[in-house]
């Protein structure tokens, strides 16, 4: 099995973060029963915070991704045989949100998750992002988590939203993700739309263990819950540019989704897959 260095290697060569698209996992197994019970493991964890979010937020399933996958939520690339599902979800009563995506992707080398949290113009907190997974033999595990800055006040400049959002127990996150004996960072993505999201305290290793890779994301799912139910409202004068800069946000991460699936599935399903991520 090849170990987490050699995985970005590989992965680097395809203009990709490691772990980040199913061809990163093309190279890393042959597709053995233990793979599929792993991959049925890391869906659990998958299914388990997303009924958390679920739980706290009071969501229901649009019909966004049928628009995009032939009226159903699911794909699959017959050039790669990698295959995915994609799920949107709003508010019961809308409150906080724009959408919830829920998305995978799986083939015989391994599984990632995601689970992605788009707030709206009425509340001041970080969006959500997260993704998750492992190779098939479960050996080498990953975590790319962060809390997407918004707002029209430069990160920095605002000492209580910094603390907040990306210091103390945030910071403290990163600091100990960083300190797992055998944890290897991820490279950056190839896309500049990509980065253009990152906050200072964005979690993105690997060579993890099904537990710790676990115990990441369900603190980022649950920090971020918290911080939900205790938020700021934006005055409502303010909410029209707060939604404009959000846009623009999301506008990023789908131009960084078409960079990335287009150059794994071609442009046709590169850009379906993009549009419901």
């Amino acid at each position: 099995m090849r170990n987490a260095h050699l995985l970005i290697i590989a992965a680097n060569a395809w203009g990709v973060s490691a772990f980040t698209t199913p061809a990163a996992f093309h190279t890393t197994g042959t597709g053995t029963s233990s793979s599929r019970l792993f991959n049925n493991v890391m869906e659990g964890t998958y299914t388990t915070l997303f009924d958390q979010v679920n739980v706290a937020l009071g969501l229901q399933q649009t019909d966004f991704t049928a628009t995009y996958l032939n009226g159903g939520t699911s794909w699959t690339c017959p050039m790669t045989g990698s295959k995915g599902t994609a799920e949107w979800y709003s508010e019961s009563s809308p409150q906080f949100l724009t959408g919830v995506s829920k998305c995978s992707q799986v083939d015989v080398g391994g599984a990632e998750f995601s689970i992605n949290v788009w707030m709206g113009p009425s509340y001041d907190v970080p969006n959500m992002l997260l993704k998750f997974g492992a190779t098939a033999d479960g050996s080498n595990c990953f975590v790319i988590a962060d809390y997407v800055p918004r707002g029209a006040t430069p990160l920095g400049s605002d000492a209580s939203y910094s603390e907040a959002y990306y210091g103390g127990e945030v910071a403290n996150a990163w600091n100990s993700a960083a300190s797992i004996p055998g944890v290897t960072s991820l490279p950056p993505d190839m896309s500049m739309e990509f980065r253009t999201l990152y906050s200072p305290a964005r979690i993105a290793f690997a060579g993890l263990t099904q537990a710790d890779a676990t115990n990441i994301a369900t603190s980022h799912v649950q920090r971020f819950l918290s911080w939900v139910q205790s938020a700021p409202q934006v005055p409502a004068r303010s909410r029209g540019s707060f939604n404009l800069r959000d846009d623009k946000l999301r506008q990023f991460y789908f131009r960084g989704e078409v960079q990335k699936n287009c150059a794994m599935f071609g442009p046709d399903l590169g850009m379906s897959v993009a549009a419901v991520s």
